[in-house]
């Protein structure tokens, strides 16, 4: 009988814990979140894209160097998407040219006809697209509360200020001088007297 009554406990307390646990809750971001990481997407491929093409027109390595790290972010940011389930207009393509942000595709066409102008030009756009890579995500990292996405900005950004110390070290030995367009001077001054520093992709 004693058995019976410590069996019968044992199945009332595996009920009672069955009946504690609750469905597991997935993440969702908000409609302004999952705007910034959608278009966060295809800003990376763009950077990516165009510095193939300028690696492929001039055989400059930095380019092909930093288009393989430009590939790391976007898949950084392709795992962000996974995890909070937000679908990829691009749906994985790795096409050059292939965007679906109206912007961004008028963007790319714009910078690969200066890239297609010249060796110099080409280093112009590079410095370029990471001032505007760090003007947006910095804009990215004030506009949200949640920490996954301060992370994943942070780190991209680290990213680009290494790139733009790059293309400025590659510039300035072509007597090229760049005026930064979207990030003030000082900012850009600062990156530039800064080291490279190793970034968590």
């Amino acid at each position: 009988m004693k058995k019976l009554i410590g069996f019968f406990l044992i199945l009332v307390s595996i009920s009672s814990c069955q009946e504690d646990e609750k469905p597991l809750q997935i993440a969702i971001l908000n409609e302004g979140d999952q705007k910034t990481l959608l278009y966060m997407r295809e800003e990376e491929k763009l950077a990516h894209d165009i510095y193939i093409n300028a690696f492929d027109k001039y055989g400059i390595l930095a380019f092909q160097n930093i288009a393989n790290s430009e590939t790391k972010h976007i898949q950084a940011v392709l795992n962000m998407m996974n995890r909070y389930q937000v679908t990829d207009p691009l749906n994985g393509s790795t096409k050059i040219g292939e965007f679906t942000i109206p912007e961004i595709k008028e963007l790319y066409l714009q910078l690969l006809t200066k890239v297609n102008e010249s060796n110099s030009q080409a280093l112009l756009v590079g410095l370029l697209i990471e001032d505007l890579d760090i003007y947006d995500l910095e804009n990215a990292i004030s506009e949200t509360n949640n920490n996954s996405l301060i992370l994943l900005y942070e780190n991209l950004k680290c990213g680009s200020m290494n790139h733009l110390r790059s293309f400025e070290d590659l510039a300035s030995l072509s007597n090229l001088t760049y005026s930064p367009i979207y990030i003030s001077q000082s900012e850009y001054d600062s990156i530039l007297d800064s080291p490279r520093t190793s970034c968590n992709n």
